[in-house]
């Protein structure tokens, strides 16, 4: 999301894109010519400020053109599933921090319509990870690390009850950080060491709420509490080994570690897909156990979706198909001629660059 501050937009323009509060509701759609009434309006209810809306489909839907019907009308599927999962989860994550209350049953709907759409849209969830900027939109990291518990719940075969499970475990994983003060979770850049401390106790806080408050079983409160840990025992709280972290926790913490690099902060670039993994590549056997690492990386997209790329034949393209269990070896469209390129037949042809 990138802020548009009313005094920048000149009165009588239309806006190319909807435009939002910090909640995402949109309240200028995509058209409406700005005024000065309409600024006035808005700042009486002390909006000095709006959001770009950035939608995670953007890449997807600027390459509508190279993409197959199948796909397209999978992405459409997506697009709704995901904003029905946002509205959801940020009402019960709102409620809970107004009441303490939480829809269980509800959660559990949302973690099962996921698992349910991503099994019939695989391709296109893969597609959409890594390009979320979280800087407003608070909420979607939990959604994101669900749908990358699902996937990865793929690799690892689960049954399907598990599955529902880590879904459950990868939206509730962050919940304890509701109760750390807004000055530390929004602050705009790094945190200093000591505010640090007070973020790590959302871990504790966490696995209190689900399990003493909400009434979650031990495995998915265990996953709150423990899911900041590490295979060298320098993560917290505990810095406990891995051997002695539930299943669930190891996954949520390469899936959280995933989600977090690849984000738009204020103070950071995100990492695309690719250079993301070649992290979790590096850590791998140090801090996260390398085989999960592997397994994690067979369902997620190096080369998502709409991705442009330099292939070494010096031909230009865009990735229009994804080749399960071959995530560098994609199916790319060329730009100049309309030839279609499977990689994972023409071995000799390989992504050399991705054009940002």
């Amino acid at each position: 999301m990138e802020k548009i501050y009313l005094s920048e937009i000149e009165n009588g323009t239309p806006i190319a894109y909807d435009l939002c509060n910090d909640k995402g509701t949109v309240l200028v759609k995509k058209g409406t010519q700005i005024t000065e009434a309409l600024k006035k309006k808005l700042q009486k209810n002390n909006i000095i400020f709006l959001m770009k809306d950035t939608s995670p489909f953007d890449n997807l839907e600027n390459s509508m053109e190279h993409l197959d019907e199948t796909v397209i009308n999978q992405i459409q599927e997506t697009k709704k599933v995901y904003k029905q999962t946002f509205a959801q989860l940020s009402r019960e994550f709102e409620t809970f921090k107004s009441s303490d209350r939480l829809d269980k049953k509800m959660v559990a709907d949302i973690a099962k319509n996921l698992v349910v759409s991503i099994s019939n849209n695989q391709q296109v969830y893969m597609s959409i990870q890594g390009i979320r900027n979280k800087d407003v939109y608070t909420y979607l990291h939990s959604i994101d690390v669900s749908i990358f518990m699902i996937l990865f719940g793929k690799s690892l075969q689960l049954e399907a009850s598990e599955m529902v499970d880590a879904a459950i475990a990868g939206m509730l994983h962050d919940i304890g950080k509701m109760k750390i003060p807004d000055r530390i979770l929004l602050k705009p850049k790094k945190l200093l060491p000591e505010e640090m401390e007070i973020m790590k106790k959302h871990t504790i806080y966490g696995y209190d709420i689900l399990k003493n408050h909400l009434g979650y079983s031990e495995i998915i409160a265990r996953v709150a509490k423990e899911h900041h840990e590490r295979m060298d025992k320098g993560g917290y709280p505990n810095a406990v080994g891995w051997e002695k972290l539930h299943l669930f926790s190891k996954m949520v913490a390469i899936c959280d570690i995933y989600d977090a690099i690849t984000a738009q902060r204020i103070y950071k670039k995100p990492m695309l897909p690719h250079k993301a993994i070649e992290y979790l590549m590096t850590v791998a056997g140090i801090h996260l156990e390398r085989e999960l690492v592997r397994k994690f990386i067979y369902n997620i997209a190096v080369y998502p979706l709409g991705t442009k790329v330099l292939l070494n034949t010096g031909e230009k393209g865009i990735v229009i198909n994804i080749n399960k269990g071959f995530p560098l070896r994609p199916m790319v469209k060329t730009t100049d001629t309309n030839k279609i390129r499977n990689l994972l037949i023409e071995l000799t042809v390989f992504i050399k660059e991705v054009l940002e």
